[in-house]
């Protein structure tokens, strides 16, 4: 059966919930005296827009505004404060202001993918006694900037509501995909958690005491309103590219030739689509197996031998040379790399 697709699905069509983020993001720019117009240009979107409501953002639009940003934010401040403002103007707020415990807050956004939220998306992971959720970004990335900005954001987002709902962040921990960054005050002021850097994918975890504790101040019936307010907005559609990450990784043996069928596309429009999210099918799964592999060997301890199986490498050289494909690096040197920063963690 073919994925039902819509335009809302694809990074430079109009995208439910980014105008609010976007405004939000100018603004607090503009109040660092960094002016709207400079922020905007590329982006085809104007200030008075915002101002009057009228602003529709498409994802591409919402990545370069974030280019802009760097360029004119010499503290990087911008991504986490903006993070720390994402449930602002947001259906989401009142729930999760009622939520019972993390978990329930988790299946919120999973479950209600509202204004913007569904930009991440995340693949959840359990291990002894701690609960893991590796995040991908549903649209891609079109740089290693809008990445660390992107990751950035939601880290904040993320450390944020964690603090204001069970008090503290002395229990998360941050893994990003990129080597320590200068602003790292940053991170210290905004996230006040445990921070590894170059570990090859985002990820954030947490115990399972703490997942699952009961919030004091939690409301079910006033929740369940809420969700009652939710079920009556219209869900964006799926984003497109995470669709068929999702299904490349339910499905790691087929080739771009079926998995563009399974679209109800042909291969060269299959392709066309991914180059419009700045991807290619070989990249989408090296993706997949590289955060696989860094996961399997940095968090569960795995052998190459139990690994390579899992991946359905039938031949340890082979494995071996795929890996440094993905990563850049072999098995053996990604381990010493992996204990060399965790000297240096936050």
């Amino acid at each position: 059966m073919s994925a039902n697709l819509s335009n809302s699905s694809y990074i430079d069509s109009p995208y439910q919930g980014l105008q609010s983020w976007a405004a939000q993001l100018v603004d607090l720019a503009k109040h660092r005296g960094v002016h709207p117009d400079k922020l905007l240009k590329g982006t085809r979107l104007f200030y008075q827009d915002f101002a009057a409501g009228t602003a529709s953002i498409s994802v591409g639009q919402f990545y370069r505004l974030q280019e802009n940003c760097r360029q004119f934010d010499n503290q990087h401040q911008l991504s986490f404060l903006l993070g720390r403002k994402l449930l602002n103007h947001n259906p989401l707020y009142s729930a999760f202001s009622q939520a019972e415990s993390l978990r329930t807050l988790q299946k919120l956004l999973t479950r209600t993918p509202l204004h913007g939220f569904n930009l991440f998306n995340a693949e959840h992971k359990y291990h002894q006694g701690r609960h893991y959720f590796i995040i991908n970004l549903s649209f891609g990335a079109i740089n290693a900037a809008v990445e660390q900005f992107c990751c950035e954001l939601f880290a904040s987002f993320i450390a944020a509501t964690c603090k204001w709902r069970i008090g503290n962040n002395s229990d998360l921990c941050f893994s990003f995909p990129y080597a320590q960054p200068s602003h790292i005050e940053q991170y210290q002021t905004n996230l006040q958690a445990n921070c590894k850097f170059s570990q090859q994918l985002f990820m954030v975890s947490i115990s399972d005491e703490l997942y699952n504790k009961h919030l004091i101040d939690s409301c079910p019936s006033l929740l369940q309103q809420s969700l009652a307010t939710i079920k009556q907005q219209p869900l964006p559609a799926a984003p497109w590219l995470q669709l068929v990450r999702n299904h490349i990784a339910a499905q790691p043996q087929q080739n771009l030739e079926t998995v563009a069928q399974h679209f109800a596309m042909s291969p060269a429009t299959f392709k066309r689509k991914l180059k419009q999210h700045h991807t290619r099918f070989s990249a989408l799964q090296d993706c997949i197996n590289r955060q696989t592999a860094v996961f399997n060997i940095a968090t569960l301890a795995q052998s190459n031998e139990t690994l390579a199986g899992e991946l359905n490498f039938s031949d340890l050289t082979n494995f071996r040379r795929a890996f440094k494909r993905w990563t850049g690096t072999t098995p053996s040197n990604l381990r010493c790399q992996l204990n060399y920063s965790e000297q240096g963690d936050l």
